[in-house]
């Protein structure tokens, strides 16, 4: 039964809402109609009927239409008023509460939704309209109105005007953080650009490189290996190609990215395996006990990242490198957490020299693991090679 429940609880909601609105507007149909016939005149009865829907239909009416709805449902019901005024005979009961509240209603409405001249037009109108239907009743009633009706209607007014600037800046700060949250997201996908595609275009120029030197000491590459370096230039291309695509796309309909670019510590033997085929050769050390018990998905995909980010800055910068070691544990000192290496051999005479900015991906990358709680250092080895070195820790946010 619980299951059952469980899978229609969509559309028992959405029956219920619908039943809801059903009922809410049966009986705010029936006190219109009822308001109409206290008249006990025809013509007022249809006339008080039709201003008191129209008044409602002005509350329920998209934003595009509500500024002519709502400025015709408070002409029609303050032409009724002034109209029925005049008349010798009126209802002991005023007709017309519903057509009252739904004008009032309407105040925040337009100064939630509509632009400053608009919304003071249709407040202007509204207003005025609400107050005047106190007008329908008989004159010995005027003194009671003017000691009660028309306080009620200034402070009414002015409480639904507050509320609908109240509501009007609250959807001007969800705006504002949702633009924040965009233009978080927008960067978070450029970062993700920045490490994906970079990585694959590294391994490209890699391979180019490896071939032209080739040719260039007059030992061309036999045609299997031309094939087999083709062949990886071809596929890295593919997929840095389409990850591009598929983080622009998400950057320009601010969608949830169409394909996972973070990946874990599942998929880092193939990364490493692809980086081996274009550089020298990548020893990768997991510590098995991760394989029970892995770290959260966002650590997973961070020392994901971290491994890549030294692979590819191995190719770009360590050309005398013959080996490489990725080393990722577990650190168990004080505080339990994960700890990432990536050492190479290469000498430093081989190696540029450091810049005085850190690189864009090194630095979107410290972020990263700062965000994380933890650290990233990259430096030289004492005698020769580099290492790039994080600890991140396990309880992070």
């Amino acid at each position: 039964m619980i299951h059952f429940l469980a899978r229609r609880t969509p559309a028992l909601r959405a029956l219920s809402r619908r039943a809801a609105v059903a009922a809410g507007t049966a009986v705010l149909l029936a006190a219109t109609v009822a308001e109409g016939l206290d008249t006990g005149f025809w013509p007022t009865s249809a006339a008080t009927v039709f201003t008191g829907l129209l008044a409602s239909a002005a509350l329920v009416v998209p934003e595009r239409y509500l500024g002519r709805t709502g400025t015709a449902a408070a002409l029609a019901s303050g032409a009724l008023s002034a109209l029925t005024s005049q008349l010798p005979e009126r209802p002991e009961h005023l007709p017309g509460l519903v057509e009252m509240g739904a004008l009032l209603l309407l105040i925040p409405r337009a100064v939630r939704h509509l632009g400053a001249a608009r919304a003071l037009l249709l407040c202007a109108a509204a207003w005025p309209a609400a107050g005047m239907v106190f007008l329908r009743l008989p004159t010995y009633d005027y003194t009671r109105i003017r000691a009660y009706g028309v306080p009620f209607i200034v402070l009414a007014g002015a409480l639904m005007a507050g509320l609908g600037l109240y509501l009007r800046l609250l959807d001007a700060a969800r705006e504002r953080d949702r633009d924040h949250h965009l233009q978080a997201q927008r960067l978070e996908y450029a970062r993700e650009l920045h490490d994906f595609v970079g990585h694959h275009i590294t391994a490209v120029t890699a391979q180019t490189k490896a071939l032209r030197f080739l040719a260039a000491t007059g030992q061309p590459p036999s045609a299997r290996q031309l094939d087999d370096s083709l062949a990886r230039i071809e596929s890295a291309g593919a997929e840095a190609l389409g990850a591009m695509r598929a983080m622009v796309d998400v950057m320009r309909r601010h969608q949830e990215p169409p394909v996972r670019v973070a990946h874990g510590l599942d998929d880092l033997r193939e990364l490493v395996a692809a980086a081996a085929g274009a550089g020298p050769a990548v020893a990768l050390t997991v510590d098995p006990t991760l394989a029970v018990d892995p770290p959260p998905d966002h650590v997973a995909a961070v020392v994901h990242r971290v491994v890549q980010e030294g692979l590819t800055n191995v190719r770009k910068h360590a050309g005398g490198a013959a080996k490489v070691t990725v080393d990722v544990r577990r650190d168990r000192g004080e505080a339990p957490g994960l700890a990432v290496y990536v050492t190479d051999d290469a000498p430093a005479a081989r190696r540029p020299q450091p810049v005085r900015h850190r690189p864009v991906g090194i630095a979107g990358l410290t972020e990263r693991v700062e965000a994380l709680g933890g650290t990233l250092r990259s430096g030289p080895r004492p005698g020769f090679g580099w290492q790039l070195h994080a600890e991140i820790p396990l309880e992070a946010r």
